[in-house]
């Protein structure tokens, strides 16, 4: 349960410096991620702490490279998930990934709208899906490219923060319904 709590304390480090400076600090990350190995490694053992750590970090870490490499996160985002990843293992940190892409995508959905941009960015998407299909291959839609893109951009640490927290409380339903679990996920 410390592990939980330390982690939610790393995370919302995390949380806030992204809203505020849109920036997530390697120093957060790291002290996180060697918490997460000192605690693994007492809780479980040396050889069993040590791969319960890495195999999380380096699942969180491969879950977003891609995404960084085609610029849609940065690489604050990518460690974070690597510092999450540290302290539930790997396969709780597919969750919170899953969970996070549903709460980024409400978000994004919820700031479009606000922006007044939601209906230019679908009018700009089928366009550009009508134009490949008449021109049997890919065409780059330049308007796509706006100048103000890094300030709308949404800070993804926040959506990961939700991430985590959801999952904790949904795993927390298996104590009061057991099986509660199995039915989201």
């Amino acid at each position: 349960m410390l592990s939980v709590w330390l982690m939610f304390g790393f995370v919302t480090v995390c949380m806030i410096t992204d809203i505020i400076e849109r920036k997530i600090y390697n120093v957060v990350v790291l002290a996180g991620l060697v918490t997460a190995l000192v605690l693994n490694v007492i809780v479980q053992g040396f050889y069993s702490g040590a791969v319960f750590t890495l195999a999380g970090f380096f699942t969180g870490i491969f879950l977003l490279v891609i995404p960084f490499v085609f610029g849609g996160l940065g690489a604050g985002d990518v460690k974070m998930l690597g510092m999450i990843g540290a302290f539930t293992g790997y396969p709780v940190v597919i969750q919170v990934l899953l969970v996070s892409a549903i709460v980024g995508g409400v978000f994004a959905l919820y700031t479009m709208l606000r922006q007044g941009k939601m209906f230019k960015r679908l009018k700009t998407f089928f366009l550009g899906i009508f134009c490949a299909a008449a021109a049997r291959k890919t065409v780059h839609m330049n308007n796509l490219d706006e100048k103000d893109a890094g300030k709308n951009a949404i800070p993804y640490g926040v959506a990961l923060s939700v991430g985590v927290i959801i999952v904790y409380v949904m795993g927390s339903m298996n104590y009061i319904m057991p099986g509660f679990n199995a039915m989201i996920f």
